[in-house]
């Protein structure tokens, strides 16, 4: 029989530095895993990011109208102006709100709710579009007396935000309905604010977007103070445009809160977009859901 040799012992330097490296290696990797940032679930989230939204009702009629109950929003425009599509943008889900390529496809005034992580809870109301000459008359009218009922009789509505086709400007049915809106004294209410929104930017020249906003702005009538009307362009393709809605929709519906302000008095913005009518921020994109 071959007898086995024993397995060499390991020098007696070399056995003692590995010895003592081994703490030292231990004690490396628990620094580096407190030194380790956190993970992204822990990170720093956004207060206003919209966590959950939902269909709350639809009403075809005044008398179907649901009680109200908190501060409303109401999105407002001319048919095929993009109005699903920024509401879907708006708490960042496809398919809340149905698109549709045939303009004049709500017939009827849809409830939304919106919940930010922050736990704020908007209500969100997607009125019918005017301007589409394809329905019949007696159609367009009960959609006429539909919304003017809305925009006159609703307590609970804080603000409206007019869509308006970047390219097109105000039209005589969008400046009928912003008198409408400010001779509507029918309800005791506080004064219901009015936001244009420049919808598919995109297809305005970049070097043209400012001037194209002023305009809008100017086009509209003057506040009862006086003031230029505030514009903001928008994209639900790319997003932007987005934050700054948010933040007018906070400050129309909390009273100013979660909405911090800039040095100059207005809502602060991100990113670097160029500035619009009134010292806001205006965003571009593409927008190419045709829908309203």
């Amino acid at each position: 029989m071959t007898a086995h040799r024993a397995p060499k012992a390991a020098p007696k330097g070399q056995a003692s530095s590995k010895a003592k490296a081994a703490p030292k290696a231990q004690a490396a990797q628990k620094a580096k895993a407190q030194a380790a940032p956190p993970a992204r679930a822990e990170r720093q989230l956004d207060p206003f990011q919209i966590v959950d939204s939902s269909f709350v009702a639809g009403a075809a009629s005044l008398a179907s109208l649901p009680s109200p109950a908190s501060a409303e929003v109401a999105f407002a425009g001319r048919s095929n102006v993009g109005k699903s599509s920024l509401i879907n943008t708006l708490v960042e889900r496809k398919g809340l709100v149905r698109t549709s390529s045939n303009p004049g496809s709500t017939r009827q005034i849809n409830f939304y709710e919106a919940r930010a992580r922050d736990g704020a809870v908007f209500q969100l109301v997607d009125l019918p579009g005017y301007g589409f000459t394809r329905r019949s008359k007696a159609e367009q009218a009960a959609w006429a007396s539909l919304i003017e009922g809305y925009l006159r009789g609703r307590v609970t509505l804080a603000a409206v935000l007019l869509l308006v086709d970047a390219r097109r400007g105000l039209e005589e049915d969008d400046l009928e309905l912003i008198r409408f809106l400010e001779a509507s004294h029918g309800v005791a209410r506080r004064p219901v604010e009015l936001l244009l929104v420049a919808t598919k930017v995109d297809k305005v020249p970049r070097s043209s977007l400012r001037r194209a906003l002023d305009q809008l702005a100017s086009a509209a009538p003057r506040t009862a103070e006086g003031a230029l009307r505030r514009a903001v362009g928008f994209s639900s393709i790319t997003g932007e445009g987005r934050r700054d809605l948010w933040l007018a929709i906070r400050r129309a519906t909390l009273l100013g809160i979660g909405a911090p302000a800039t040095s100059g008095g207005e809502t602060a913005t991100s990113g670097d977009a160029p500035v619009t009518s009134g010292g806001e921020t205006a965003t571009s994109g593409d927008e190419t859901a045709e829908d309203g």
